[in-house]
């Protein structure tokens, strides 16, 4: 080897060097980056199931108390328990690190949180699960046959928590995407400086990419082919808002045929609605879209990619889960829970605007004796009819809810006087004395009415409900059929 050649040889072999070495720290840097994406999923997705499985709980367990025969109370028992379960392993996960379920059951090891924000959230989440936990428990371990008071301390104590265990779930999964999204930014400026050093090399490996375009040529083709086969909807588009790319997915979602979307301003595409967002189909339909964009910059020439993914099933789902958890079931009515809250926003405005309000709680008279005698589908159907005649005799901004059984509560708001709320009340029975036709047999019931007036009875949601009670207990004793204020019960 000559003096010459030795001089030569590092020329031919940095750029190759460099080149291996630029390759070998971007693929660690998308090991890496690829790592921490899939564990932070693993946990942003595991969190938000947390707030699927706080819904759960609440709606497994209302179906139980509500559950009539065996078959629908194991059904709702065993949603219930395994809803518990996993919320609580996966709660553990994130404070101390363990195994949970995935979303298709299969186990999956979750870390724990190590972040300040997620740390403090998760501790906060521990103590109130604590406290609802221990209520739950006695359900748990009473099976199908648990008593019902048991059972209505656990539902009370998850209604009355639900939503802040629910906000709290929130929380944590925007503090897990807010730390995830941070850690991707540190990567991805390590790897934006890894570029800069390639960019350097750029002019030492030019003869080894014009080598390699024949092939990127290829690569860009299976590129095409993959993001065609992503059954998530992508859309490119640049400044003008007009549609320059779109794969199979997104053509077939709107409703058009390969390369017609490109040219498409995309107001014609993606419409908003309130807090949603919608998708406008070549028939002129509509569907719920999650929509993620990110911009990205091609020399001078700005580029944003839309993904658009049609998420109306589960918005239907969603809104049903909490009408479920929130609505009596037969007769569609607010039960406690939506009823105790309502009343407490109607005591502020009543306390705001000076009125009167009125609470009402009703018991049927007679309703046994049908339910016995005709059968409870029977039961069923004249509890259906009722609710109906209640809603009749109310504003719509008063509330008329089922507490179950045969008995019912009623919100009236924005009185004038205590008069107005007896003359809602005698409108009820009226309504209640008239027959009804059940099975093809005439009907006939009464209503025991107690009732309770808001400043001067009580000023709380639950107290006001115990007065009235109290007071419809006293009509019942004074031979049913009647109405009796809290204040002649003293």
């Amino acid at each position: 080897m000559t003096e010459k050649t030795r001089g030569k040889l590092p020329a031919i072999f940095i750029p190759v060097v460099l080149f291996i070495v630029f390759d070998a720290v971007a693929l660690g840097l998308n090991f890496w980056i690829s790592a921490k994406l899939e564990k932070s999923a693993v946990a942003i997705n595991l969190s938000g199931r947390q707030r699927m499985l706080s819904q759960r709980m609440t709606k497994s367990l209302l179906m139980l108390h509500v559950a009539q025969t065996d078959m629908e109370k194991l059904s709702a028992f065993t949603e219930f328990s395994n809803a518990v379960d996993l919320f609580d392993k996966t709660l553990n996960g994130f404070l101390q690190g363990g195994i949970t379920s995935s979303g298709d059951g299969k186990p999956v090891y979750l870390a724990a949180t190590q972040a300040p924000n997620t740390q403090m959230i998760t501790g906060s989440a521990s103590q109130l699960w604590t406290l609802i936990h221990k209520r739950l428990l006695p359900v748990e371990l009473g099976g199908v046959g648990i008593d019902a008071e048991v059972l209505r301390s656990a539902l009370r104590t998850l209604l009355m928590h639900n939503t802040q265990l629910l906000a709290l779930m929130n929380d944590l999964t925007t503090a897990l995407e807010l730390n995830a999204t941070r850690e991707v930014f540190y990567l991805r400026s390590l790897q934006a400086s890894l570029l800069l050093l390639a960019l350097l090399n750029f002019a030492l490996v030019c003869k080894r990419l014009l080598a390699q375009i024949k092939q990127s040529q290829g690569n860009v083709q299976a590129l095409r082919n993959i993001i065609d086969s992503i059954e998530t909807g992508i859309i490119l588009y640049g400044r003008d808002e007009c549609v320059r790319s779109a794969n199979k997915t997104a053509s077939q979602l709107f409703g058009y045929g390969e390369q017609v979307l490109i040219g498409k301003p995309l107001k014609q595409l993606i419409v908003a609605d309130n807090t949603r967002m919608l998708g406008l189909r070549r028939d002129n339909s509509t569907f719920v879209a999650k929509i993620n964009t990110q911009t990205l910059f091609e020399f001078n020439d700005q580029i944003t990619m839309c993904t658009i993914t049609d998420v109306s099933e589960q918005e239907r789902k969603e809104k049903q889960l909490m009408y479920l958890a929130f609505h009596d079931q037969l007769t569609g009515l607010p039960n406690r829970g939506l009823l105790v809250e309502r009343l407490r926003q109607d005591l502020l405005r009543a306390k705001r605007d000076s009125t009167f309000l009125a609470v009402l709680f009703l018991d049927l008279d007679g309703f046994k004796d049908v339910n016995d005698e005709m059968g409870h589908d029977a039961g069923d159907e004249l509890l259906q009819a009722v609710a109906k005649r209640f809603e009749h005799c109310c504003r719509e901004v008063d509330t008329v809810a089922r507490l179950g059984g045969d008995e019912f509560v009623f919100v009236l708001t924005s009185l004038h006087s205590v008069l107005a709320a007896k003359q809602v009340a005698q409108n009820v029975l009226k309504a209640v004395n008239q027959a009804f036709l059940i099975h093809n047999e005439t009907v006939k019931i009464g209503a025991s009415i107690g009732i309770a007036m808001y400043p001067t009875d009580h000023s709380e949601a639950e107290l006001l409900i115990k007065c009235a009670d109290d007071a419809m207990y006293v009509a019942k004793q004074r031979g049913k059929n009647q109405l009796v204020f809290t204040t002649e019960c003293r």
